[in-house]
Order: C-alpha cells, then structure tokens, then sequence
C-alpha cells in the first residue's frame, strides 16, 4: 500500500460523517485482552441516572479506548504496532523514507480503520450516557436550599 492510499484512508477515519451508520463493535481487543464493549454499553446505557461509582467506570473504560484508538491511529499513519524505535526521518535516503513506514497492506489498513471507526461509535455512545437532568438537579438543589433556609428561620425562632 502505497502513501496515497495510506492517506485516503485516514481521512476516511478522520472525517466528521465516519461514524454515521456505523455500529459498536461487539467485542475490542486491548493489549491482548477481548473486551465486551457492546454489552457494556448496553448495561450502561439502561441506568436511569449514572451513579459515581459507574461514572468513574465509564471514564476509565473511555480513557483506554481513547489510547487504543490513538495507538491504531498511530499504526496506520505509519508507525509500527509496538513502536520499535525507527522513524522514517532514520532513514539515509528520501527515497527509503517510505519504507521505513509500517508496511501495512491495504486489507489490514482497512480493517484497522474499521475498528477506529467501531471505537469511535463506542465513544460517541459513552458520551452520551445520561447523567442526572441538570433540570431535575437544579430543581433539587433549590428544594435542598429551602429546607436549609427554612431550618434555620425556624432556629432563629
């Protein structure tokens, strides 16, 4: 796979519209390890409000899918999967510049998009996990200083 092909297909995973239409992997391997990130999702999603404890879950597992996509991203724009030192700016030629890029193959170049794009739609779904209704907060918030301002008018009395 040539560098123009390379680019074609970052942009095709960097574009705003890549993630319409797509859906959440089932499972995303990380470091080895075959993640659920489906049925996370799905469980997250069906709390009514996210208490802390979950919350501190969601942040973590968006953490580690963000530094998977960046080290895939990395993979395809050229750098090798476990990173082995060499740049193409080592390189002794121009020429040989490009042969010091990972020498993905266009399948493996597309399945890899595939899966940032699946990570990305996994992104976007945690985003959007309800927290409490910022509505319903403020109306609690000022329910919780009335009764403070009502305790203490009856102190004072």
């Amino acid at each position: 796979m040539d560098q123009e092909e390379r680019e074609e297909i970052l942009d095709r995973v960097t574009s705003q519209s890549a993630t319409v239409g797509a859906s959440v992997p089932d499972t995303v391997t990380i470091d080895g390890t075959e993640v659920d990130l489906s049925e996370f999702i799905v469980e997250t999603r069906a709390i009514e409000t996210v208490p802390p404890a979950v919350d501190r879950k969601v942040s973590s597992v968006k953490s580690t899918l963000r530094a998977e996509r960046e080290r895939r991203m990395d993979r395809l724009r050229g750098g090798s999967e476990g990173d082995n030192g060499t740049d193409a700016t080592d390189a002794t030629d121009a020429t040989d510049a490009t042969d010091a890029i990972d020498p993905l193959d266009r399948e493996t170049a597309e399945a890899l998009a595939d899966e940032i794009v699946g990570i990305d739609r996994a992104l976007n779904a945690l985003d959007t996990i309800r927290h409490p209704d910022f509505a319903d907060e403020h109306h609690s918030v000022t329910l919780d200083g009335h009764e403070r301002w009502l305790a203490f008018v009856d102190a004072v009395q």
